[in-house]
């Protein structure tokens, strides 16, 4: 993969791919549960059911939450990949911090922040695991908005 081909924009709609994976994989553990015609109860449902197991609740809980972290912070990456292309940072700059934005909140199965949220929460001992994975996350996003507001500071 050439770095200095501006893939940037493609990191936008991954990186909600991945937020709508980790909510799909709590529903599909609970799928019994779900009530596609109210499926903003299915939590609540599963937090009542008796029919679901404390671990599997547990994780059906955490890949909300996870996704719910997801959706709160893809306005603010998406504003750092729009803004810092606008400034003109370095492409290959862009295009290695949205990499690593994705890699450190990939898919629930495959990579860090999901997987630590939604598994490895099982055993509390791994919470700072998942902290660290949120905040690599925020600091590409944070770091293409300084690099944005440098570059544009020097424009002016």
């Amino acid at each position: 993969m050439d770095l200095n081909k501006n893939y940037s924009f493609f990191s936008i709609p991954l990186a909600y791919l991945m937020v709508v994976g980790a909510e799909t994989y709590g529903k599909m553990l609970g799928v019994k549960q779900l009530d596609n015609a109210n499926p903003r109860q299915f939590h609540e449902t599963i937090s009542k059911s008796d029919k679901v197991d404390k671990i599997t609740k547990g994780r059906i809980m955490r890949s909300q939450a996870a996704a719910s972290n997801g959706y709160e912070t893809l306005p603010l990456f998406s504003g750092a990949i729009i803004a810092s292309n606008i400034a003109g940072v370095p492409v290959s700059t862009i295009n290695m911090l949205g990499l690593a934005y994705l890699g450190s909140r990939r898919q629930y199965e495959v990579a860090l922040y999901n997987v630590i949220y939604i598994h490895l929460q099982d055993n509390r001992k791994f919470a700072p695991a998942r902290s660290l994975a949120w905040m690599a996350s925020i600091g590409c996003w944070f770091t293409l908005y300084v690099q944005a507001g440098l570059r544009a500071m020097r424009a002016s």
